[in-house]
């Protein structure tokens, strides 16, 4: 048997214990598309959407009321995120860290933060709105 399968073999099980508090961890710290949707159409002022993504893509496309900063510059711009509101983080989609590693850091420095499962990619791929630099401008 190869030395990985007898590692995977030899490791117990996760405890029930273990499971629910992983999946009730899971759910606090994450939200789908729909979640947001619904905030975003209720109570807008309750969260900042954050762009962890580069200035380019932002400004081709993002969120509505989405904020851009850049994964690798959150740490330096903090100050800019109010603590009294939950921050949602978003980058690519599932395989992109951009917004766990933000996630982690606002969670770290105290902030209230869920973020959004699968990014923007999923949030088109349930058919809402995505807005343009050049659209925002336009509506100003």
């Amino acid at each position: 048997m190869p030395k990985t399968k007898k590692a995977a073999a030899a490791k117990k099980p996760a405890s029930k214990v273990d499971l629910v508090a992983y999946y009730q961890a899971k759910l606090e710290a994450e939200w789908g598309p729909w979640d947001l949707k619904h905030v975003l159409d209720d109570h807008p002022e309750s969260v900042v959407v954050l762009d962890t993504r580069d200035a380019e893509s932002f400004e081709k496309e993002h969120l509505p009321h989405a904020v851009n900063i850049p994964g690798a510059e959150l740490a330096a711009r903090l100050k800019e995120l109010p603590r009294n509101k939950a921050v949602v983080p978003y980058c690519w989609s599932v395989t992109c860290h951009l917004a766990t590693r933000a996630a982690l850091l606002l969670a770290q420095k105290g902030y209230r933060v869920h973020e959004l499962a699968g990014g923007i990619g999923t949030w088109k791929e349930y058919g809402f709105e995505v807005k343009s630099a050049v659209q925002q401008a336009a509506a100003n």
